[in-house]
């Protein structure tokens, strides 16, 4: 298998072909290292990646950040802990290479609680010129003058000098995301008249004098990766500008290209690809962008981003398509990818679906990042999933086939207790059968997939079709019950209700069931809404979504969001915020908005206000069952992340 094969980057000879792609955690602290991240990175060394890159090291911290947490490598105080970090990388085998940065004008976002700038810590970001980065919440940056370009490039330099300290062996210079670097390569980005702007030319020199300044000190041999845009939007370089400037990069030094895209926070710009692609993006969508650069060079390129089969990702390199195969957030949900697909156990791999909740959505809000389907993520030095003596192992009883159930079945069987699990329906994944029913969300079905396949790895008794009641489950005699049964549709106090032509969003996904007319009214704009509302329009439905709040998908990952906002516009779903419903009758939904009363003509009226915690099997088995645990819905709506982190944890404590 090519994937497995080494290579060499330079002189220095990788392992194999799979690269950690960096990826900012926000486990730093002030700047600094931590023994998070020591244990973070080194299992996924230790799960057999070939190259593992540390996320960015900035090298102007605080105004250089790309997060609220990032690494700082612009002071010889950080060498110590950066040191720890490349040991723990290379005792298993990997190499060990840091990205380095200066996040430039997207550094400037302000904060939506206090309109602080968190990520700088109150300074103005600085940039090519005078342009705000395109997203909510960016302010405009102000613009280097040219001792100050000279200055962060001597920045660059002394970064790479302790880099190379502290015993990195590959450098990164980070010329993607339209980051500091990005932005002046791009006429996007950077509109100056002087000899840091206007022809290609130009737009290189801040790029080519840090490269120039980086061998200065660890020396032209020193393995150097470039990660670049390998597409930018509409005035910005051309694909042919892109290879050319790959070339040039190659010229100056460059041992390997790492092609990017994107800008982290999604563009509002259609077929646009982002950074962190969300799911229902096709499989390696920017693969095309590296085969565009390869074309121009030959030094290894590098292509990443939606790359999730095996099997796809050897055929990338069998067919010469790219070099090696970045992987990002298929790393964090499973850090053992490698030594599982070495081991040929494809069917193991915990899958990534692109959900973008632990990892994207975690960066933006400046918290550490984790993963739906991986607990332990960024937690691996605090919990282990250790047997339980034999004289501790139970006879358990998890009730509901959902994610939450599983995970807890699974957990509790891996650590030896007796687990049978029931489910109603006849067949198992609970709340992931309605989720994966909306448009492009098909991908969530491999959850489904790895947790059958686990279920029956770890030996859980499972029996479908088999509703749970007080009586059974005492006949049963567990030690211990899990209960994971779900949660029931919100009903509204509207009028109205039990009207004819009313149906519930949970229903109608379930049940396929999309014969309700033409015209249909879906009151309650959050996920569950807008998802339903993309599924009926598809179906050719006149779609209006009622929301009270000022904005619809506010409990949406903002990279999966914006895709889905688009396709709605496409539609033509009205969307109407800050709209009260006052009553539901055989013609439609009467609504309130800016104090006028409107009647919405409608042939059906969906309800999607959400879910509410469904207790009542848990009030009949307490004080039957010698130990009793809820997870997910049942306890507390919530989404998958928190079913499938909750399931853990009741497993782990059993």
């Amino acid at each position: 298998m090519k994937l497995l094969s080494p290579i060499k980057i330079g002189n220095l000879e990788i392992r194999n072909r799979v690269v950690m792609a960096p990826m900012t955690n926000n486990y730093a602290q002030d700047g600094y290292v931590t023994e998070r991240m020591f244990h973070f990175y080194a299992e996924r060394a230790k799960g057999g990646v070939g190259l593992v890159t540390v996320e960015d090291g900035i090298v102007d911290f605080p105004v250089g950040n790309n997060a609220k947490n990032a690494v700082a490598i612009d002071d010889d105080k950080y060498i110590p802990m950066l040191q720890k970090l490349s040991a723990a990388i290379k005792r298993h085998g990997a190499r060990a290479a840091i990205q380095l940065s200066h996040a430039g004008r997207r550094a400037g976002r302000v904060s939506l609680h206090n309109g602080y700038l968190e990520v700088t810590r109150g300074r103005l970001p600085v940039a090519p010129s005078v342009l705000a980065h395109p997203f909510p919440g960016q302010v405009v940056p102000r613009e280097l003058r040219v001792e100050e370009i000279e200055e962060i490039v001597e920045k660059f330099g002394q970064a790479a000098r302790r880099a190379a300290e502290a015993g990195f062996d590959v450098i990164s210079i980070h010329c993607a995301h339209m980051y500091l670097c990005g932005e002046f390569l791009s006429p996007w980005a950077n509109k100056r008249t002087d000899k840091y702007g206007g022809s290609l030319e130009n737009r290189m020199r801040f790029v080519l004098e840090i490269i120039a300044r980086v061998q200065k000190e660890v020396g032209t041999d020193f393995p150097l990766i470039c990660r670049m845009n390998g597409q930018e939007p509409e005035g910005g370089n051309s694909l042919l500008e892109i290879r050319e400037i790959a070339r040039r990069l190659q010229l100056a030094g460059i041992k390997a290209i790492s092609v990017s895209t994107g800008f982290a926070a999604v563009l509002q710009e259609r077929n646009f690809i982002s950074a962190e692609a969300p799911i229902g993006t096709p499989e390696g969508c920017i693969v095309p962008l590296a085969e565009n650069i390869k074309i121009g060079v030959s030094v290894p390129v590098i292509t990443a981003n939606k790359i999730r089969s095996v099997d796809f990702a050897e055929g990338v390199l069998q067919q010469g398509r790219a070099d090696m195969i970045a992987l990002g957030r298929p790393l964090i949900a499973d850090p053992y990818w490698v030594q599982k697909v070495a081991a040929g156990r494809y069917q193991d791999i915990r899958p990534c679906v692109s959900c973008c909740q632990g990892c994207v959505e975690h960066v933006l809000k400046g918290v550490p990042i984790t993963c739906i389907l991986n607990p332990r993520a960024g937690k691996e030095g605090e919990i282990e999933v250790n047997p339980a003596p034999p004289d501790r192992q139970k006879k358990v009883l998890v009730i509901g086939g959902g994610p939450g159930g599983l995970e807890a079945a699974v957990t509790a069987a891996s650590r030896g207790h007796n687990v049978t699990l029931w489910e109603k329906e006849k067949e198992l994944g609970g709340t992931i059968l309605l989720a994966e029913k909306p448009p492009r969300k098909g991908e969530l079905r491999k959850i489904i997939d790895y947790y059958r396949h686990q279920v029956e790895q770890a030996g859980v008794k499972v029996e479908l079709g088999l509703e749970a009641s007080k009586e059974a489950v005492t006949a049963f005699q567990p030690d211990v019950v899990i209960l994971a049964t779900g949660g029931k549709p919100v009903r509204p106090a509207i009028k109205g209700l039990e009207q004819g032509n009313v149906y519930w969003a949970v229903d109608l996904l379930k049940n396929d069931c999309s014969d309700i007319g033409e015209k249909v009214a879906i009151i309650g704009g959050g996920q569950v809404g807008v998802e339903t509302a993309e599924w009926l329009a598809e179906k050719g439905k006149e779609v209006t979504v009622i929301e009270m709040l000022p904005e619809v998908a506010g409990d949406m990952a903002h990279a999966v969001k914006v895709p889905l906002m688009l396709n709605l516009q496409d539609y033509g779903v009205r969307m109407l915020t800050n709209t009260r419903v006052k009553e539901i009758t055989g013609a439609g939904v009467l609504v309130e908005r800016k104090g006028v009363e409107e009647l919405l003509p409608a042939d059906a009226v969906v309800i999607a206000v959400g879910i509410e915690a469904d207790n009542s099997l848990e009030a009949e088995l307490k004080d039957q069952i010698p130990a009793l645990y809820a997870v997910g819905d049942c306890k507390s709506p919530g989404k998958i992340m928190d079913a499938v982190h909750e399931g853990f944890q009741v497993g782990l404590q059993i």
